[in-house]
């Protein structure tokens, strides 16, 4: 198994999350209708947690409408990642109705950044980012999240709730970074 050196455990994450639902919920509490478009895969262990909270705080306020997004390094080019929707995506949403993007983790901004121009375009009103870890290292494009748990500067390959390392450690209920063994 990989090293894996753990950052924040399940308890702190899941106060993390409750924290991101009431803040979401506090400042959307006049609007009838949010909508909220969690990002698989990585986005769904955070989104569903998140969204459970929601639901909690308020019930029949939230429209989910997950998207396919992928920007792997090892896969293809991370500059140009792909977006996958069902082809009745737009109707989903209703027009002039707030949104909220719910991903795994915030890294170079590319990906989220096309999610959010795409949903604007489609909804045309406010669309913010909500993350469980906004990594900022590698940040190459000029967005930040509205809603984050963790913050984080250094470069580490994040793994846990979500977060993968090719296709593995995604269903940890901690987060934390493979440790990279020095060869002498």
């Amino acid at each position: 198994m990989k090293n894996v050196k753990t950052l924040w455990n399940n308890e702190d994450i899941e106060k993390k999350i409750k924290n991101i639902a009431k803040n979401i919920n506090t400042k959307w509490e006049n609007e009838p209708q949010v909508n909220l478009i969690p990002v698989i895969t990585g986005g769904m262990i955070f989104a569903t947690k998140l969204i459970m909270d929601l639901e909690e705080l308020s019930p029949e306020k939230w429209i989910v409408n997950p998207i396919i997004a992928s920007a792997y390094e090892y896969s293809y080019n991370p500059n140009k990642p792909e977006v996958v929707r069902v082809s009745d995506y737009e109707n989903k949403f209703k027009e002039g109705t707030p949104s909220i993007i719910i991903d795994d983790l915030l890294d170079t901004g590319i990906t989220l950044s096309i999610i959010k121009n795409m949903i604007r375009a489609i909804t045309n009103d406010n669309v913010e980012v909500a993350v469980l870890v906004d990594k900022v290292a590698k940040r190459k494009i000029d967005i930040e999240p509205e809603y984050y748990g963790f913050s984080i500067n250094e470069d580490y390959w994040l793994v846990g709730y979500g977060m993968d390392d090719k296709g593995l450690l995604r269903g940890m209920n901690s987060i934390g970074y493979i440790e990279q063994i020095k060869m002498l």
